[in-house]
């Protein structure tokens, strides 16, 4: 069931004062979440590394971390804050991600996650992603297979 929202959740991009918020929320969501360092959250978007964050009511909520190359986008890694989840901030940085691919050419976007992850599959089934494939073993901590996910960028066909 969700939650009613106390206030709109906005999504714009990280800056290095987000990053305590940031890795916080992702070492809380362990092992869901891929353990990324600080330079990578900082990296120059001409790198084709793009980094997100979603906040409601000035607090970080959630963060997306992102690259874009040869026409496809990765999600790299996304993950709200408990207290936040299922109200919004996890599909508005997803959405942000998706343009931002689309307007740098990415024809589509992927990403891999947990085969026993049930709830992200949820969420990004919800979004339009489908199975494109899956990888043995992709996991550590525990092992675990990973299933790749794909959904097509608007304007890219």
């Amino acid at each position: 069931m969700e939650r009613p929202l106390t206030a709109a959740v906005s999504v714009r991009r990280l800056e290095a004062r987000d990053l305590d918020s940031v890795l916080a929320i992702e070492v809380a969501a362990r092992p869901w979440t891929s353990q990324w360092t600080r330079e990578a959250y900082l990296a120059p978007p001409n790198t084709g590394m793009c980094a997100w964050v979603a906040e409601r009511a000035g607090r970080i909520a959630g963060f997306a971390l992102a690259r874009y190359v040869g026409g496809e986008m990765e999600i790299l890694n996304l993950a709200v804050a408990e207290a936040e989840r299922r109200n919004g901030a996890g599909r508005a940085l997803v959405r942000a991600a998706l343009e931002e691919g689309a307007t740098h050419g990415a024809a589509q976007a992927f990403l891999e996650v947990r085969e026993s992850n049930t709830a992200a599959l949820a969420f990004y089934t919800s979004l339009g992603f489908a199975e494109a494939g899956r990888r043995a073993k992709y996991y550590r901590d525990p092992v675990e297979a990973a299933l790749i996910l794909v959904v097509p960028l608007p304007g890219q066909g």
